[in-house]
Order: C-alpha cells, then structure tokens, then sequence
C-alpha cells in the first residue's frame, strides 16, 4: 500500500480506538467489538466482542485479529 493510503487507514483507526467497530474476515464471519489496539500490519486487537451471525451472537473477550484475514473495518454508528 501507498504510504499516503496507510497514513489514512493509521487515522481512521486512531479515530475509532475505544470506539465499536465491525470487522468482516475473508471467510465471511463478521466480529463486532471495541477496537483497543492496532499495528502497521493492520493487526487489531479487540475487547466485548461478539461474532455476529444472523441466528446467535457468540460472545467472545478480547480478540487478536490478524491483518491479512480482514476483507473490510467499519466504524459503527
């Protein structure tokens, strides 16, 4: 990635840390939780999560997701 379109990427997340956030993985499951931490790798590490799933939400705590397994981040209003 360009270091200018990382330098956005760094800032969007910066603005949502403690913030809830939606994570969709390449192999479809989508994770709900509090965005704590993040690296230069796009690894996050998130806390109250929950895999969302049309019939249950499965709780989960704190979540290290790695960041060549995620398809999308988006911030929840």
């Amino acid at each position: 990635m360009a270091p200018r379109c990382m330098e956005i990427v760094n800032e969007e997340l910066r603005k949502n840390l403690n913030k809830v956030i939606l994570v969709k993985l390449r192999n479809g499951v989508e994770i709900r939780g509090v965005l704590v931490g993040f690296d230069q790798h796009l690894n996050l590490l998130l806390t109250n999560t929950e895999e969302v799933n049309p019939r249950s939400n499965i709780k989960g705590g704190l979540m290290l997701i790695r960041g060549d397994t995620i398809l999308f981040i988006s911030p929840i209003a």
